[in-house]
């Protein structure tokens, strides 16, 4: 049975950290997903970590996405989710402003009341780190590597 173990990442640096950390327990860069409300942050966490290419999601490229972008820019369109590895195509392009990211979440495995508090902390820009496993060892492992790079409790949204 596939677990998941998701941290909370104020920052770009702490993240990657965090994300290196749990790649030298032998967990694999197609087992990290990553998600946020800065595409610019992605972009720098997946190059440094090697987690994949950020996606912001369908209809979120191109001459429609750079619409998009002014829209929430300018605060006509809410904000959408970009994220990177195996769940960003169900992450990427996700409202943060309504239900999106919240059903997207729920729809890989995080129960409901967590994946809102998830939610609310991609909209006030923090970043959250997904790694799924196997071996139920690696849980307590993950969890202290994300404790050690300064990782957000859930209930502080």
């Amino acid at each position: 049975m596939t677990m998941l173990v998701v941290g909370i990442f104020g920052h770009r640096s702490d993240a990657i950290l965090a994300i290196e950390a749990v790649q030298e327990l032998g967990v694999k860069a197609k087992q990290i997903s990553v998600v946020t409300k800065e595409k610019n942050t992605l972009e720098v966490i997946s190059h440094d970590s090697g987690i994949g290419k950020p996606e912001a999601g369908e209809g979120n490229a191109g001459l429609f996405g750079t619409a998009r972008g002014l829209g929430v820019g300018l605060d006509m369109l809410s904000d959408t989710a970009v994220a990177a590895g195996p769940a960003a195509k169900k992450l990427a392009g996700a409202d943060l402003d309504i239900d999106g990211l919240t059903v997207s979440l729920i729809s890989i495995g995080i129960p409901k009341e967590d994946a809102e508090a998830y939610a609310k902390h991609a909209h006030l820009e923090h970043i959250i780190v997904i790694v799924t496993f196997k071996d139920e060892e690696h849980r307590g492992k993950i969890n202290a590597i994300f404790e050690k790079h300064q990782a957000i409790p859930l209930a502080s949204a």
